[in-house]
């Protein structure tokens, strides 16, 4: 079976990272908490992984107009931009509008 995009950019991460890393906030932060592990590490990651990953929080609606009082939304903002300027960089403007097949089965 095909690993999702989620355990794949965990797994592949050079340094790799934990998917679902117990004790960091509620489960519905998982993709949250392993964008700032990416960071944190200074991760590569392959550019076949790294530009859908990066799609899903670009593409969301949100992404354009955030809510700064938010001091998640900050962090996520921040590490977005931090990981997409890591090498191998990515413009993120050139993810607009990539489609990107993920699944959320990891804590459902």
């Amino acid at each position: 079976m095909a690993k999702l995009l989620f355990q794949r950019v965990a797994d592949e991460a050079r340094p790799p990272a934990i998917l679902g890393r117990p004790g960091c906030g509620p489960p519905d932060y998982f993709t949250e908490v392993l964008l700032d592990d990416l960071v944190k590490s200074g991760a590569w990651l392959d550019l076949e992984l790294k530009r859908p990953f990066l799609a899903l929080w670009v593409n969301d609606e949100d992404f354009d107009f955030p809510d700064w009082n938010d001091p998640l939304i900050a962090i996520d903002q921040a590490n977005v931009r931090k990981f997409a300027a890591m090498d191998p960089v990515v413009d993120l403007e050139s993810l607009r509008g990539m489609r990107v097949y993920h699944d959320e089965p990891y804590f459902r």
